[in-house]
Parts: structure tokens; sequence; C-alpha cells
């Protein structure tokens, strides 16, 4: 090969690395924040941001802190708008705390949108999950429901500020009568952590040895199957029998499991591939001028004995 037609050879290839790299630069890059990484409910929210960022030609930068921390997440998103990401989504832990950083990313032009878990006094755009409130109503209902002549109760919580579980618990008590009581300490947090969570209900059965039910604000102690029937086995002839309760948000892989063998008494499903979906897509439809919903309802499932083989199909 002549060097005339290697030189042409090789200015091509460079020019197509250049071009490459032009095109890499104009990806836009949309951050999706969760309250915390590792938890599960959120791994379907990623699953969705990037399912839909890699249909739009765009990069979903999925990150957050390690665990529940108010600090770190404002942190990282500060960081966020110094890298210049197309739009950040976030799930705020404590509304209060990020409410400063999400101001300081419109003021760079950085479009900014809650999910899950919303922070409404903020400058936030718009809000994409469920709502909250309705949420708890429909579980209370299927609490109260299952204890017609109501009883003792607790509720597990993950942290005490966020916002979102607060809704729930609100929405969850407004359907309780009279004749519910809550037991002393409730809520109990479990700082979104699964082992915690399941050490919470030891303590409370073995506190309460009289309790008629639990509602978990959302799926922790499911989370870990085997820990979680562990800690219920007191209780769990009660449970299949219907005269002990348990009401959980959330219908992740393991909590349909546990519902068919008889560990749960009802789930409130939410729809966080869709939350991450949303995120993405209405994050794009911002950077572009385009107008987007204020609020997003993704909705709720409610599963028990009766549909958990349909809803399993269904997914």
């Amino acid at each position: 090969m002549s060097r005339l037609l290697l030189g042409a050879v090789a200015a091509a290839v460079l020019g197509l690395g250049i071009a490459g790299q032009a095109q890499a630069a104009d990806k836009k890059v949309f951050a999706v924040v969760p309250k915390a990484l590792g938890v599960p409910f959120y791994a379907d929210a990623e699953k969705g941001c990037k399912e839909e960022a890699a249909k739009i030609g765009a990069e979903c930068l999925f990150t957050g802190p390690a665990q529940l921390d108010d600090a770190e997440q404002a942190r990282i998103v500060r960081d966020l708008i110094t890298k210049k990401v197309a739009g950040i989504a976030i799930a705020p832990n404590n509304p209060d705390s990020i409410s400063s950083v999400i101001s300081a990313a419109l003021a760079k032009n950085i479009p900014v949108v809650t999910f899950d878990s919303d922070a409404p006094k903020s400058k936030r755009i718009a809000f994409i999950g469920t709502n909250n409130e309705a949420g708890g109503v429909s579980a209370g209902e299927a609490f109260a429901k299952a204890l017609p002549n109501g009883g003792n109760y607790a509720v597990i919580t993950g942290g005490l500020s966020a916002a979102n579980l607060n809704d729930r618990i609100k929405g969850f008590k407004s359907k309780l009568g009279g004749s519910f009581k809550e037991v002393s300490g409730s809520p109990f947090p479990c700082n979104d952590d699964s082992s915690t969570a399941v050490q919470l209900i030891q303590d409370i059965l073995a506190k309460n040895p009289n309790i008629d039910g639990i509602f978990f604000a959302g799926g922790w102690p499911m989370f870990a199957p085997e820990a979680y029937t562990r800690a219920l086995k007191n209780k769990a002839a009660d449970l299949k029998s219907g005269k002990f309760v348990i009401v959980s948000f959330d219908t992740l892989p393991s909590q349909i499991k546990l519902l068919k063998e008889g560990y749960a008494t009802t789930l409130v499903g939410q729809r966080p591939t869709s939350m991450g979906t949303d995120s993405i897509d209405q994050l794009d439809k911002l950077t572009k001028g385009e107008k987007v919903p204020p609020v997003t309802d993704t909705g709720v499932d409610i599963v028990d004995s009766s549909n958990v083989d349909k809803f399993t199909a269904g997914k």
C-alpha cells in the first residue's frame, strides 16, 4: 500500500474517531438519584431509566448515596451540577434538605424533576410517582377489611423525615376507625435497611405479643425473605389463618412469593420501572423546551391471595 493511500486511510480513521468523540460529547446525560443505592425497589427504576435513555440516544447516570444520608444526597446533586448533566431526577429523602440544591441546578439551566418521593415546596418542575397518600388509603382499607373488629397495630417506615412515607402513613391511618390502636413507639424507622426492618419485627412482636397487625410503608423486611419468615415464626399460623395481618407497600418478586406462601395479607404495588422511564422522557422534553405535567401518577396495584397468580402472570 502506498504512503499516499496509507495517509488517506489514517486520515479517514482519525476523522471517524473525532466524529465519534463529537457524537459522544453531544449525547445527553440525565442523572437519576434515588434515596440510596442498593435498595431493591430502585433496581426497576434504574432499569426503566436506562432502557428509555438508550431508546432516545441518551445516557442514564444512576447514582446516589450508599445509604440514607441527606447531606450526601445533596453533595451528589451539587457534583452533578458541576458535571453539567442535561437534567436531574431525584427521589428526595428529606425534601427540606434538598430544596437549595434543586434551586442551584435550575439556576444553571439544568431541569429537575422528582420521582418516588416529592419535594413540593422546592422549585422542582414536576413529580413522577405514586400518589402516596392515596396508596396509603388503599393499604388502610385492606388492613381494616382484614381486621373488621379493629386491634393493635404497628407501622414500620424508612426514614422519619421521608415525605412520601409519611404521606402513606397518613393515608393508611385515615381508614382506621376508633377500634384500632397504634402501639407505643410506632412508627418504627428502619432507614431503608432490610436487616434493621427484620429486627424491628422481632422487637415489635416481643414487646407486643397480642398485636394484631403490622403495616410496612415500604417492603424492606420482605427483601430479606429467609430472615423475614424466621422473624414471623411465632405468628406464621395466625398470619396464614387471617388472625394476624400484614399489609405492605411494593410488589417485588420476593414479596409476591411470600404472599403466595401466606406470609403477607395484601401488597400495594408501585410501578418503579415507569418512574424511571417517565423521568428520562420528561427531562428530555424539558431540555427541548417542551412542557410536562406537574404531577404524573404512575398508579398502584393491589395484590392479595385472590389475584396474586394473575398478577404474577401479568408481570
